[in-house]
């Protein structure tokens, strides 16, 4: 069991140390440096490092919470690289997005005048109505049995 010195006077054990951090410091200048960076002043009491642990837990959930908070204030729009496959801005409105999609898709395909162009619209058209579907909260459609049997023995 090693003794960790900070401020050259007050000592910590090892042991004490990961019983309250969860792991031992690099060294005696880490253990100072945690201190001063969460304003706790040593004693040489391990009353010190339940503040630490304290100190350092709090940031942590802070900083935790707020990657929550960023996460949840980001407007997550389906079907946003789709409108970008074809030059339209998603605002993430969806009766706007899905309109200026329809438009967009719509002039490409009808200037489109081989048939890779043809088909990769087409692919994209297909994808992209089953994308603003799902987005639009409306439940896919049901298969019924005979899709099912066309998809079979088709």
């Amino acid at each position: 069991m090693s003794n960790f010195t900070v401020n050259g006077v007050y000592s910590y054990t090892s042991s004490n140390i990961y019983s309250y951090l969860g792991r031992i410091p690099a060294s005696s200048i880490k253990l100072e440096r945690a201190f001063d960076e969460f304003n706790i002043t040593p004693t040489g009491s391990i009353d010190d490092l339940k503040k630490l642990e304290k100190a350092m837990y709090t940031e942590y959930s802070e900083q935790v919470q707020e990657q929550i908070e960023n996460q949840n204030n980001e407007k997550v729009v389906p079907w946003a690289s789709l409108c970008a496959q074809i030059g339209v801005r998603a605002t993430g409105d969806y009766e706007k997005d899905y309109a200026a999609f329809n438009n967009a898709i719509n002039l490409l395909s009808q200037s489109a005048i081989d048939g890779q162009a043809m088909a990769y619209f087409a692919g994209v058209k297909s994808e992209a109505s089953r994308v603003f579907q799902e987005a639009s909260g409306d439940p896919p459609p049901t298969m019924t049995f005979k899709h099912y049997q066309a998809q079979i023995l088709g």
